[in-house]
């Protein structure tokens, strides 16, 4: 009866130390890699994360997680949309929610439909009437 060879369990994978000279390897937390994802939604370049970051991850690496995580980006020019967020109260939310659902909109179409035209015809002082002045 041949005998069977067990399988040795794969290498584990060993961190640098600066112990054998070589440099530490600094690893992505959930945290990180969760708050990069975030910027991204948000629409921020690698050159913005980088900078807000401002920890040492470079855009080139930002890039690179992008390109991991399978992400259709393309930064030659910069984005072609970018999401800006608006702070609203409860009651603003909830109007905007009942207006945009009476066009068959959601609220984030809804905005951008009005900002795109306000912006394109400059009607700021016809919209906000002095209020914020």
């Amino acid at each position: 009866m041949a005998r069977r060879k067990l399988q040795k369990p794969a290498p584990t994978k060993r961190h640098f130390t600066e112990r054998f000279g070589h440099p530490v390897v600094i690893r992505w937390t959930i945290a990180k890699g969760a708050f990069i994802g975030f910027l991204t939604g948000l629409g921020y370049s690698s050159a913005d994360i980088e900078r807000r970051m401002a920890d040492g991850t470079s855009r080139a690496t930002v890039r690179r997680q992008w390109k991991n995580w399978g992400l259709p980006l393309n930064e030659v020019g910069g984005p072609k949309h970018r999401r800006i967020s608006v702070n609203l109260t409860f009651h603003e939310r909830a109007k905007l929610a009942r207006q945009a659902k009476k066009r068959g909109l959601t609220g984030e179409e809804y905005l951008r439909r009005i900002n795109v035209c306000a912006i394109r015809d400059d009607m700021y002082d016809a919209i906000t009437d002095g209020e914020f002045d």
